[in-house]
């Protein structure tokens, strides 16, 4: 209780001297219905992919046009120039909005909810099988209106097709509601201990910052470095961008050449991505080198473990080496390691929250009783949710026990490293897998099937922005307590939006007509494997719970070695986190020898000289992104995309 009370005084005076300014919150909520629009019809319609980086697209566009604006602002009108404290609080409302208009998130939802019964058919036998089990009040019925949804030239807005949605929407607006409160009471309770005592690095927040500086001869807007990478980027972008339309203008393979083997033992591998994204090898430069090398060694790593495998003569083992259960096993082990060395930084806040003391909370988002009973309160929501559609209340207790240690790992994760994270291995889907079907039974499969939309990858995961924004705001010395409201306003206000812009695409362009972002991949993996899991069952196997194990021990020894050794090379960051970059493992491989070459022979004074040249490459890739999708969303036009 004491270390709280003095954290709470030595920062003090840097925090809370100014509210929230009512022009920004008004800009924000003002910006935050076109920012979702923008991203659902770019991503929904076009597939031009602007939110599956921990650093979204959108909001840093929005930034770098609010800081050329000021510029022009303080020439011709300088009582209109937004403070930097204005931009932030804006940038933070439109990273909230993007939290939800991603198609990790609402258009997954949104995507899933008729699948069950438009796809089902005599051939799979579902409305036997499974529709007996699925909510109604969660889910769409009605296939006659459900053809405007899929076929597209067709009027959302009659009562009959509002009224269908109106319900199952209202239920599922009250749970992401309920996700959001959640996150942030858990922010409240861990922020003091990972910004104000452990002083995690935030790398994320880096850009951001460079676009909110106060303009001077020293701000990172001035640095000829940040323009060169600006240029090159953009260079590469606009070329890029025209090829898609004249195959004659030159083209640079930035995106993703796949290549595979073709004969055994490499053929194990499957196929690997290449890519140089000019914006990926800017984040991965903000990754602390430690981790950056750990995250691409431990992607080759689980491939390594394939080809090895093959050799072994376990070629023929499905999901050999198990990368799924090695990533449970994993991600299980670093919570319960965060959790443990949070004990009783974590002991006082209960204390606090029971029994408040006067100091030991103030400049907090709220006051430690709130956050406590408020997290309590999501959780009876979030558990009363799953309860009703049928999870037993063991499986309840699991996935929400499990996906709030999730959330704090992603959070751990972003504010020490920043990079890049794709986890999913520890949603109901997969925990299933590790016992027998015919013991779980159907409606548990059945919730673990509609659960799979918001558990999938964990990209755009609200837990990390919120904790960031408390990072950025604190920089400007804004109040944080007056944050709370127009974060989640802006949280509530995208989530309505983006439902109805969702809805606005389907019915206009149809999901299956001309939605190319329509998400499938959450059918498919939702429904196909309930209707298998329904009626051929699985079991459990062994060789799962071993890679769990196993993964989970490579953990605590990793852990101990850094702990003993201060120049031990593997961070149990990039285990957790490595074998998910897919499409980055070579951008963060490019970014880490040139930052190892760099630290290594000019130390961290060419390190600082050269950081807005990497800061570059990410405005310039981004900005060429935001500008490439908004033509097509204006223009209704395939175009080229930053990402994929």
């Amino acid at each position: 209780m004491d270390t709280l009370k003095r954290a709470a005084a030595q920062t003090q005076p840097k925090m809370a001297s100014s509210n929230v300014s009512r022009r920004a919150v008004v800009i924000g909520l003002l910006l935050v219905p076109l920012n979702v629009y923008w991203v659902i019809v770019a991503e929904l319609r076009w597939y031009v992919i602007l939110t599956l980086n921990p650093l979204f697209i959108t909001p840093v566009f929005y930034l770098f046009a609010l800081a050329l604006l000021n510029l022009l602002l303080r020439r011709f009108a300088p009582k209109l120039r937004l403070t930097p404290a204005e931009m932030t609080v804006i940038y933070i409302m439109l990273v909230l909005s993007c939290c939800i208009a991603t198609h990790d998130f609402i258009i997954n939802l949104m995507s899933s909810m008729g699948w069950a019964r438009w796809f089902a058919a005599p051939e799979n036998k579902w409305e036997a099988y499974m529709f007996p089990h699925l909510p109604r009040w969660l889910l769409v019925w009605d296939k006659e209106l459900l053809k405007g949804y899929i076929n597209g030239n067709s009027i959302l807005y009659r009562w009959p097709v509002l009224k269908m949605w109106l319900v199952p929407l209202a239920f599922w607006s009250l749970f992401i509601f309920a996700i959001g409160w959640i996150m942030l009471c858990m922010n409240v309770i861990l922020r003091k201990a990972w910004v104000d005592q452990t002083r995690l690095a935030f790398p994320i927040i880096r850009l951001p910052l460079a676009l909110t500086e106060e303009d001077s001869p020293t701000s990172t807007l001035r640095s000829p470095a940040l323009w060169l990478g600006f240029a090159f980027a953009l260079t590469l972008g606009v070329f890029n961008g025209l090829h898609e339309w004249y195959p004659n203008v030159p083209y640079f393979q930035v995106r993703a050449r796949w290549i595979s083997f073709p004969t055994p033992p490499l053929s194990a591998i499957g196929g690997l991505a290449l890519t140089y994204y000019p914006f990926a090898i800017g984040l991965a430069f903000l990754v602390p080198l430690d981790v950056s090398f750990s995250c691409w060694f431990f992607y080759l790593f689980i491939k390594a473990q394939a080809v090895i495998g093959y050799m072994l003569g376990y070629g023929d083992v499905p999901d050999f080496p198990f990368p799924s259960e090695q990533g449970i096993g994993a991600w299980y082990a670093f919570g319960a390691f965060l959790f443990y060395g949070q004990r009783h930084y974590l002991k006082q806040v209960f204390r606090l929250a029971m029994r408040p003391q006067p100091g030991a909370d103030a400049g907090e988002p709220m006051s430690y009783r709130m956050a406590f009973w408020g997290l309590v309160a999501g959780v009876l929501v979030f558990a009363g949710f799953w309860w009703m559609t049928g999870m037993s209340l063991l499986w309840v207790f699991i996935m929400l026990a499990t996906y709030l240690l999730v959330s704090v790992c992603i959070t751990r994760v972003r504010a020490e490293a920043g990079g890049q994270h794709t986890v999913w291995d520890l949603e109901p889907k997969n925990l299933f897998r590790l016992f027998s079907s015919q013991a779980l039974g159907p409606a548990n499969l059945t919730a673990a099937a509609i659960s799979h939309w918001y558990w999938r990858l964990n990209r755009s995961h609200v837990m990390p922005s919120q904790l960031e924004a408390f990072r950025l705001a604190q920089e400007y010395r804004i109040r944080l307590r007056s944050l709370v409201l127009p974060m989640m306003a802006a949280f509530i206000v995208a989530t309505l939006a983006g439902m109805w812009a969702c809805l606005h695409v389907f019915y206009t362009e149809g999901a299956l007509a001309k939605c190319v972002g329509f998400a499938v991949w959450t059918g498919h993996e939702s429904y196909d494997w309930l209707g298998n899991a329904l009626t051929y069952g699985f079991r459990a196997e062994p060789g799962r719970w071993g890679a769990i194990g196993g993964a989970a021990s490579l953990i605590v020894l990793l852990s101990w070695l850094r702990s003993r050794f201060a120049w031990f090379p593997f961070h149990p960051l990039g285990y957790c986190i490595g074998p998910g970059l897919v499409w980055l493992w070579l951008p963060f491989f490019i970014a880490w020898l040139v930052k190892y070459f760099i630290l290594r022979y000019g130390g961290l004074r060419l390190y600082r000289k050269t950081l807005p040249l990497f800061l570059g490459l990410i405005l310039g890739d981004y900005f060429t992104g935001a500008v490439w999708s908004l033509i097509g969303v204006l223009w209704h036009v395939p175009v080229y995309q930053t990402f994929h």
